[in-house]
């Protein structure tokens, strides 16, 4: 356990539990939700050491956090298995024990980009997973608020320490929880694979931590801007299907200079918009 520099946020780190967490408002329900974050914490080191083994092998899971897994890649089409949505579930987990120990005005909880956030009436936050700082044509930041579904985000990407199953340099989704950002992730990056027949390697070749272990991604690459659209194009196939759905609420995809935004109208990334979705 240790406060970030700004003295706010706390950083929690285990094992495969590896969140930041930030609460608002009153400062004796602010101490509770920390209070119950760390018990949480401490209890999901326990529960994964069981749960990810089987997870990995497809079996049934005991603990809640790799349940909410499961639970999102049923309800996504195409998703992979639940272990790709744990990062998710591990964030839903934290946010729902802090909600319940104290009254907040606002709170989120950040695992690696996955992130649940928690809006009482009247509230916004914009998640740092929707952080787009090295391409300007676009708006930085994203506000959430409490009249959206979204409940929580995910990105993901080589651009990112968590990479996804598929070539791209960045996807960031919205979905009414993080476990089903998530689950939507894996599914959308999936079927962007290199028309070259491109090997993977395991993903703990590139992040010795990662809780997907031995499923294969693909390392960082340089594409053509043909290669680029064709992959961006399965993507987007598929973004464009569980946008319509409505089981995400936003998908923004970039593959080298090649984007993809699924999102309301009048949305714009030009603009600063508001995710009233």
């Amino acid at each position: 356990m240790a406060w970030l520099p700004d003295g706010k946020r706390l950083h929690l780190k285990n094992g495969p539990v590896n969140v930041i967490i930030q609460a608002f408002g009153r400062p004796s329900e602010i101490g509770r939700a920390y209070d119950a974050g760390i018990e949480r914490a401490r209890a999901l080191v326990i529960e994964l050491a069981d749960d990810v083994p089987l997870l990995q092998a497809g079996l049934t899971p005991y603990g809640p956090a790799a349940r909410r897994a499961v639970a999102a890649c049923a309800a996504v089409p195409g998703a992979l298995a639940p272990v790709t949505a744990l990062r998710g579930a591990m964030a839903d987990e934290m946010l729902a024990a802090m909600a319940q120990a104290g009254a907040l005005d606002r709170a989120f909880a950040n695992n690696l980009g996955a992130v649940a956030v928690h809006l009482a009436e009247g509230q916004t936050i914009t998640p740092s997973a929707f952080d787009w700082p090295d391409y300007p044509r676009y708006a930085s930041k994203v506000p959430i608020t409490s009249t959206a579904r979204t409940r929580g985000v995910a990105a993901a990407g080589w651009c990112f320490d968590a990479y996804a199953l598929g070539c791209v340099d960045r996807i960031h989704i919205a979905a009414p929880s993080s476990a089903m950002a998530e689950a939507a992730l894996g599914a959308i990056a999936a079927p962007m694979v290199p028309a070259d027949g491109a090997e993977t390697v395991p993903a703990t070749t590139l992040v010795p931590e990662s809780l997907l272990d031995g499923l294969g991604v693909y390392p960082p690459r340089t594409m053509s801007q043909e290669e680029a659209a064709e992959t961006m194009a399965q993507g987007g196939a598929v973004a464009g299907a569980l946008f319509a759905a409505g089981i995400v609420t936003l998908a923004l995809l970039r593959v080298g200079e090649e984007h993809f935004l699924a999102a309301p109208p009048p949305f714009s990334l030009r603009a600063q918009p508001s995710l009233e979705i």
